[in-house]
């Protein structure tokens, strides 16, 4: 038996320092990616009530768009962000990271896909949680989607390019969107963003219930669209102009002599025959629809006042074969003006029907 204070006191102290050791060593490791016994690999609340997500779009580069296949080619940054309750700390904020990095194969993540896409390449991502369990995900991304375009305006047209971010099938009721986008959600004010014949005005977002075909069950939709406007100053100037330019010129025939049926004949002809190939040269580049845009009226008008050109003519000329060439030199004349103001009038009736 030991009787001296100072022995006893170390004694003590030893047995008091090995109990502390053993006691650590059982207890688990206080770090944020420390092994548990829940699988973060799996869905938050056991698939028992939605998770609510809230998304984001960025757009830093319009690449391509294509009227005639029906499609887009967009760059930029896709972020999400939920609330995962068993990532909350509860404990010292000291002790844990403020935030936390994980990888899409440690940890939950709604399956989102875009439902119009045709090709998608996910370039690099970030997942972070924070203290208070909020998950942020954001990747940087190069997608091309299908889209529908209404070209009844072209080319004044303004067309609303779609993004239907949906849950995957199996995950339809795992998760919702938010009302409400992430402040991330924009277009990037550089340049490089716009193309030639394009302006970028606005990105909106709005939330859907998408119905599935068959025994699916309906999902929660988030709808990003930007909304863009061409540019019409090409048409203007390498198309309408040239076109109405085209259409008047045989209006120089209503000066001719009614009697020279052969001079008369020829300057529309040789106008329509322009126009013919200026028409089959446009209409390379544009897709073929099964309506009528307002450029396609504005061609179709001057074909029709090429006819109505001929067909004065003709009559004007049996007319006065007919021994009545005073009136047939009256009716000529009054082409001069007839012609062109009609013509005009019709663009006007045309722009106001179409562009309205």
């Amino acid at each position: 038996m030991v009787h001296h204070p100072l022995v006893r006191a170390v004694i003590m102290i030893a047995v008091c320092l090995t109990g502390a050791v053993a006691v650590a060593a059982a207890s688990p490791k206080n770090d944020a990616h420390a092994p548990s016994a829940v699988d973060l690999r799996k869905h938050p609340t056991g698939e028992e009530t939605p998770i609510e997500v809230s998304p984001g779009l960025y757009i830093t580069n319009l690449v391509s768009i294509d009227e005639t296949l029906e499609t887009f080619e967009v760059g930029g940054y896709l972020a999400l962000r939920w609330v995962d309750p068993r990532l909350i700390v509860a404990r010292p904020q000291d002790l844990v990271p403020a935030v936390r990095e994980y990888t899409v194969d440690e940890l939950w993540t709604p399956a989102i896909e875009a439902a119009n896409s045709i090709s998608h390449k996910r370039n690099s991502y970030s997942l972070q949680v924070d203290r208070k369990g909020v998950v942020n995900y954001v990747e940087r991304f190069d997608a091309v989607l299908s889209n529908p375009y209404n070209l009844r305006k072209f080319p004044f047209d303004t067309q609303v390019l779609q993004f239907e971010f949906q849950p995957f099938l199996s995950s339809a009721s795992d998760i919702r969107f938010s009302t409400k986008p992430l402040p991330l959600a924009g277009i990037s004010p550089h340049q490089h963003l716009e193309l030639a014949s394009w302006r970028i005005q606005d990105v909106w977002y709005r939330t859907e219930r998408a119905a599935r075909e068959g025994p699916a069950p309906e999902l929660s939709e988030g709808l990003f669209q930007l909304v863009i406007k061409r540019r019409s100053g090409f048409y203007v100037w390498k198309i309408f102009l040239p076109l109405a330019l085209m259409t008047l010129v045989p209006a120089i025939v209503f000066w001719i002599d009614p009697k020279e049926f052969d001079w008369l004949l020829k300057v529309p002809l040789t106008m329509l025959l322009s126009l013919v190939a200026f028409q089959f040269a446009v209409a390379r580049d544009l897709p073929r629809l099964g309506y009528i845009t307002f450029l396609d009226a504005i061609f179709i008008a001057s074909f029709v006042f090429f006819f109505l050109g001929i067909l004065e003519i003709t009559a004007v000329y049996l007319i006065q074969k007919g021994n009545a060439r005073p009136s047939a030199v009256r009716l000529h004349r009054a082409g001069r003006w007839v012609y062109p103001l009609a013509y005009c009038i019709l663009w006007l009736v045309l722009t106001l029907m179409f562009l309205n």
